[in-house]
């Protein structure tokens, strides 16, 4: 099968830690156990259109800006 097309796709995920090693550590656990391949397939009346694939990856953001004085 041939692949049509391939789009990224970034996710912005807020992370506030206390410990930058043990953060970064469980951050890339999590980047790990959240990126995706999803197939899209378009379909119109049974028979398939157009295919393709999207990368799902989450982005960090620096958080804990909303609580603080």
């Amino acid at each position: 099968m041939k692949v049509k097309k391939f789009d990224v796709l970034t996710v912005p995920l807020e992370v506030e830690y206390e410990n930058p090693i043990l953060g970064r550590l469980f951050g890339l656990l999590c980047w790990l156990m959240v990126v995706r391949v999803k197939k899209f397939n378009l379909t119109m009346n049974g028979k398939p259109i157009f295919s393709f694939y999207r990368l799902i990856v989450p982005r960090f953001l620096k958080g804990g800006g909303a609580d603080e004085e």
